[in-house]
């Protein structure tokens, strides 16, 4: 039988005590950095923003406190161990694939190739099934934090499309610290195994070791704290902000599922590494490339609609949070009709403390009873653009990596 629950207990207080490590703070405060220019764009953009920066990060650091639990349960479930990782050559590939385009910088795309050039030339040393099941187990974490991370990283902003039109958008930008304890294979002599060790059963691990251990000794799996980090970026224009996540979650589990039971299997059936290898880097392109070209040319949904405010976020502690959502068109404010933003201010300034709200979500009109805090007169609403704004993102589909950032640079000197 296998002892779910002793592992779980032993993993969590792993990632526990990763979470101590001065690693983890070190990527937390770069976490911070992250988020603290996403507000600064923010602010430029509306004069306000929807959440401090210490409940982002702490909010990043609990959710990646739990997808570190999720993965490291995985790996401990599939037998991935640190033994033939080759993470000596993967990180370099990425920072490599880093100089091209910044979103290289992941491991489906360098784990991949090191993966391929162990399959194609037997270099470097890696043992590829758990090269690549490290790689799915990874991603189905991020699919996991993706679903579940809410509104704290879905940020509004202004964007120019490519024909000139400003319309609203959310940029969807998360960043996870990982604690994660990964097994690491000991060889220690036989009948020499101390006590305390869990008994498991005989399926497991779904990856053994490829070689036998030392004559008179037996492999012990032992758990190794590891320090890791995940992030996610996209952006909804067509979508709302929580079906762009979902969309990309359910795309993403499905990648790396596949991806996790061709890397299983390859350990017995050794054609399907080269399948593996080559599905890790060119599924993840893929994936990027279909759901980035369905958002950009189906028609933005944030834009001015023919009567009424569209809203496209509202700000926290207002008397909007909580009763309006992006996409939400206010129509009624106190009994006086909205069709502007004049409308709207007129509206706000006449308004008794309580009021009645009207407006309209998903083509059904909504009545809602609310009231000013403290007596302000704001209603805390953040509308779509109607083009005239002065501070906005401009898409480009240009490749951007670590040489063309160092060229900007040195152009404005």
């Amino acid at each position: 039988m296998f002892p779910w629950v002793d592992l779980l207990a032993l993993i969590i207080r792993g990632s526990l005590d990763v979470v101590q490590d001065t690693n983890f703070w070190i990527i937390l405060a770069l976490v911070g950095y992250q988020y603290w220019q996403l507000q600064k764009r923010q602010q430029q953009m509306f004069g306000v923003y929807n959440y401090t920066l210490t409940r982002q990060v702490m909010l990043a650091g609990l959710y990646g406190l739990i997808g570190g639990i999720t993965g490291s349960f995985l790996l401990t479930l599939v037998g991935v161990t640190l033994n033939q990782l080759g993470l000596q050559y993967i990180w370099p590939v990425a920072l490599v694939l880093m100089l091209i385009n910044m979103r290289f910088l992941c491991f489906a795309y360098a784990g991949g190739l090191v993966a391929l050039s162990n399959v194609l030339f037997g270099w470097p040393e890696v043992n590829v099934p758990q090269v690549l099941s490290l790689v799915a187990v990874l991603h189905i974490t991020e699919s996991v934090l993706i679903a579940i991370s809410g509104g704290y990283s879905s940020v509004p902003m202004i964007i120019k499309k490519a024909d000139g039109r400003l319309v609203g958008a959310f940029s969807l930008q998360n960043f996870w610290p990982l604690p994660l304890v990964v097994l690491a294979a000991v060889a220690v002599p036989t009948g020499a195994e101390t006590g305390g060790l869990l008994k498991m059963p005989e399926w497991w691990p779904l990856l053994t070791m490829p070689q036998e251990p030392p004559s008179g000794s037996t492999w012990v799996y032992v758990m190794a704290p590891v320090v890791a980090a995940l992030g996610y970026t996209d952006m909804a224009i067509a979508s709302l902000p929580q079906q762009r996540r979902l969309h990309s979650a359910l795309h993403l589990a499905g990648y790396s599922i596949v991806l996790l039971v061709l890397a299983v299997l390859s350990a017995k059936y050794l054609w399907l590494q080269a399948v593996a290898a080559v599905l890790s880097p060119l599924g993840h392109e893929f994936l990027i490339q279909k759901d980035n070209r369905h958002e950009m040319e189906q028609p933005p949904r944030f834009v001015p609609p023919p009567y009424g405010l569209m809203v496209l976020d509202t700000v926290s502690n207002s008397p909007a949070a909580g009763l309006l959502k992006p996409g939400d068109i206010i129509i009624n404010l106190a009994g006086i009709p909205i069709n502007n933003k004049f409308d709207l201010s007129t509206a706000i300034s006449q308004a008794p403390e309580s009021f009645e709200l009207v407006f309209e979500r998903t083509g059904q009109e909504v009545r809602k009873n609310s009231k000013f805090k403290d007596g302000q007169r704001r209603l805390g609403v953040i509308l779509v653009p109607d083009g005239d704004e002065q501070y906005y993102a401009e898409m480009v589909t240009e490749r951007y990596g670590l040489i063309d950032w160092l060229k900007d640079k040195f152009k404005k000197r």
